[in-house]
């Protein structure tokens, strides 16, 4: 019988992997520093679909932006190992072939990896409720337990900042074009982080002019638009 209060047991690791997942242990989360010196932390994932609760995590890209500047050196790209790739259709999306699916990190320690990389920074993505929700099943059935981290949806921001071109910007690419921002890659994992960093530094200069000094403050303006679109 299982008490009501009874915890599940960790899924069991190979050595070295638990002792990076016991070296995680609980982090913290600093929303009251000033923006520009926050670290944070920008991620995009690929799926084998469209179903954040179902569909397999295929790959994890993530980029560091640090004082202000997009961390050059500070980027994780990670695919997940695949019993079975995906349909042809969906690979023609994310571009993912069958044999670097197959050929990918064993997942938990892809899952590792990208919290190593994370840390203690807030996470950053364009329609940041669908990464995180894929992310976070995915550390609970590879590791146990998932990072209760502070999300920053850049498509939400973006709309908030600058209502006006807000109706004609519904994708990334849309931002993008606005802002007259170049990357050099678009619909790869680590390639769409990177865009979505170059977006975020342009939000961070904009909610700095708006006097939101800290992401503490920019969290109040998201939870207040939430709270406005409730009622």
């Amino acid at each position: 019988m299982i008490w009501p209060f009874d915890r599940p047991a960790l899924p069991q690791l190979d050595a070295a992997s638990d002792a990076r997942r016991s070296a995680l242990g609980r982090q913290a989360f600093d929303l009251k520093q000033p923006l520009a010196d926050m670290r944070w932390c920008v991620a995009d994932v690929e799926t084998g679909g469209l179903d954040a609760q179902r569909d397999p995590l295929l790959a994890i890209g993530a980029v560091a932006i640090e004082h202000g500047r997009i961390a050059l050196d500070a980027t994780l790209e990670v695919g997940l190992a695949q019993v079975q790739s995906t349909a042809a259709a969906n690979i023609l999306i994310h571009g993912i072939s069958g044999s670097e699916q197959r050929a990918g990190q064993v997942p938990h320690e892809a899952l590792l990896s990208w919290l190593e990389f994370a840390q203690g920074a807030p996470r950053v993505a364009f329609h940041a409720a669908f990464d995180q929700t894929v992310l976070q099943r995915a550390e609970r059935e590879q590791l146990g337990w998932s990072v209760t981290a502070p999300w920053f949806d850049a498509a939400i921001v973006a709309a908030l900042l600058f209502p006006d071109a807000a109706p004609h910007c519904r994708h990334l690419d849309d931002w993008l074009a606005h802002f007259g921002i170049a990357v050099y890659a678009r619909h790869g994992a680590l390639a769409d982080a990177y865009a979505t960093a170059e977006l975020w530094l342009v939000l961070l200069q904009a909610a700095q002019r708006e006097n939101l000094a800290t992401a503490h403050q920019l969290r109040g303006l998201l939870r207040a638009r939430r709270w406005l679109s409730a009622h």
